[in-house]
């Protein structure tokens, strides 16, 4: 079968659906991707959730092969290093590698809004709000439900790719067959995002070309440097014990 007459239905419009997309389509196949949420490039993302990445080769490597590494530059940040903020104030600086490498800071949400745009104009197509509920892996098809009109469907396809993260309806298709061994747990850490913003003449108020970390055992504070000045804090807690998230009841904790 020709890849023009091979079509791929994608679950999930995510980082690694997005980018995958941009391969299939560049080789010729006809794809359609069906993601749970609405369409972020419209609707403004939740604040808490949105954590910025770190993209190192392993990450450029997958931009570069599709074409998309200098469109994701223009929104990143070299980080040449490492910055960590002791309990006493000092502060000590750990390069990442030799002269002039870096690891980069990206929004998540930004890349994501990046891949999706190449997604459709290589010819993909998104369709948003959709769930998937389950997935027959006897009769290659999909099931899914919209999650505003509540309107469902069942979907046949060539091949069926389920890059819909960690609660994934693919994977749990999965466990009901003898084909795919899985097992699954859990940390004892969550995570919150924060944030500083920029200093009144917009500039970062820290180095902005490292990746600065306040580790404090059992616990740490993580800050990236975003485009505008500021930086996007991802603070890892754990769920229960002292201190913890459930300590943090009220406002003022």
């Amino acid at each position: 079968m020709n890849p023009s007459e091979k079509k791929v239905l994608l679950i999930g419009a995510g980082l690694v659906g997005s980018l995958l997309s941009n391969y299939l389509t560049k080789h010729g196949y006809k794809v359609e991707i069906f993601e749970r949420r609405s369409d972020m490039r419209k609707d403004k993302i939740s604040a808490g959730r949105s954590i910025n990445l770190a993209l190192s080769e392993r990450g450029w490597r997958g931009l570069n092969g599709v074409g998309l590494s200098d469109a994701v530059r223009n929104v990143a940040i070299p980080m040449a290093g490492r910055m960590i903020h002791h309990q006493d104030g000092t502060i000590n600086y750990q390069a990442y590698g030799k002269e002039g490498q870096a690891i980069y800071s990206v929004s998540r949400g930004g890349l994501n809004c990046v891949l999706m745009d190449e997604s459709e104009k290589s010819g993909a197509t998104i369709h948003y709000n959709e769930r998937c509920t389950h997935v027959d892996l006897d009769k290659n098809i999909a099931s899914f439900e919209n999650v505003v009109t509540g309107n469902k469907q069942t979907l046949s396809a060539d091949l069926i790719i389920s890059s819909d993260g960690a609660y994934s309806a693919g994977r749990l298709s999965l466990l009901f067959t003898d084909r795919f061994n899985y097992s699954q747990s859990y940390l004892e850490h969550g995570y919150k995002e924060l944030t500083i913003p920029p200093a009144a003449d917009g500039t970062h108020q820290l180095d902005k070309n490292a990746l600065h970390i306040w580790p404090r055992g059992g616990y740490m504070l993580i800050a990236l440097p975003n485009m505008d000045g500021s930086f996007t804090c991802t603070l890892f807690f754990p769920f229960e014990g002292s201190p913890s998230f459930a300590e943090l009841n009220s406002k003022e904790k």
